[in-house]
């Protein structure tokens, strides 16, 4: 209720089903913890090593056991193997049978259930090496006992991920496709934000490869490609994606497309010594002006061309809702940076 009105014509009802061009590929999750969670173990914090054993010792035997005090909030885990080993050698089990678990037992390794793969693997690399096979025990915020996770289902779970983010990659420029745009600038419009979705295009792309070749043309675009990929580096809100051939898509805050626009157009692009020109079109939406990222799209389509229609290195702006477009650089203009491709 207290949102500003244009979130609320942005945002989906919950359960609502999106209509067809609101709909967008489902984005590579990057695994949580929560979702490798299996039931925990658990015996009373004063446990003897004898109970352990039994639990152990069943035939559905677990990886570990946890030890929990009366809020379950874990104290000790024991690992299997190394357990066993200790209980079943040399007057093992007549030292340690009656005795506190809590003995044999280590510190367990804690984590978030919200916290990433990654951060669970960095968890487990910094623990001591002879203890990198342990069970992690997931906790709440409160630090009440939820589960526990496999080092090895999570590491397969991060190498999938990585597999499938991998596939989305352009192989020449390394960047992800208009998927990544399309979730990016769907995201700010449900949250209501002002952003700019914009297209870059090389001019006469296919000039190029007619004149310079082939592989002049490949440079070309891998040297588009690392300047976008270093702009996003320094601009946290930027999202870049290779759509194909000599196109980008980007999307920006509004106080970032002067940089952007900058970095390309004060550059000499060339190709084998030929000298190039890019386009770049840009479409400033403010909050709730605009439905979907297929609508941004359909706008880029005319604002592009009004922008190749200007001669040299351009920049053209418009707004959702405006027959205006600026034309903001274009012949005429002096450039400052040489860059060959």
């Amino acid at each position: 209720l207290l949102a500003p009105p244009a979130a609320h014509r942005s945002a989906p009802a919950s359960g609502a089903v999106l209509p067809e061009d609101r709909r967008t590929p489902a984005p590579p999750q990057a695994p949580r913890v929560g979702d490798f969670l299996r039931p925990a173990t658990t015996l009373p914090v004063d446990a003897t090593c004898d109970d352990v054993r039994e639990v152990l010792a069943a035939a559905d035997a677990p990886s570990g056991v946890v030890g929990v005090d009366a809020d379950n909030r874990p104290q000790w885990s024991v690992d299997r193997t190394r357990f066993l080993v200790t209980i079943t050698g040399p007057y093992g089990h007549a030292l340690h049978a009656k005795r506190s678990a809590a003995r044999l037992a280590d510190k367990p390794h804690l984590i978030e259930a919200g916290a990433s793969a990654l951060e669970f693997l960095e968890l487990v690399t910094d623990a001591d090496w002879g203890r990198t096979g342990d069970d992690v025990v997931v906790v709440d915020a409160s630090g009440h006992c939820l589960g526990v996770v496999l080092v090895t289902e999570v590491v397969r779970g991060v190498v999938e991920a990585k597999v499938e983010e991998a596939v989305t990659l352009s192989p020449l420029t390394r960047l992800p496709g208009s998927e990544a745009a399309a979730r990016d600038v769907e995201r700010r419009i449900a949250s209501g934000e002002q952003f700019v979705a914009a297209w870059l295009d090389v001019d006469a792309f296919k000039s190029v490869n007619d004149n310079a070749g082939f592989a002049a043309g490949d440079d070309l675009i891998r040297a588009l490609g690392e300047t976008l990929a270093d702009l996003s580096r320094r601009l946290p809100r930027m999202r870049v994606s290779h759509v194909g051939g000599d196109d980008f898509l980007i999307v920006c805050d509004v106080d970032e497309i002067g940089t952007v626009a900058a970095a390309l157009l004060d550059t000499r692009w060339s190709a084998e010594g030929m000298p190039v020109t890019v386009s770049l079109a840009t479409l400033v939406c403010g909050s709730g002006t605009i439905p979907s990222y297929r609508d941004a799209s359909r706008l880029l389509a005319p604002l592009k061309k009004r922008a190749k229609a200007v001669p040299g290195s351009s920049w053209v702006l418009s707004r959702p809702g405006s027959d205006r477009v600026e034309v903001l650089r274009g012949i005429g203009r002096d450039v400052a940076v040489s860059r060959s491709a």
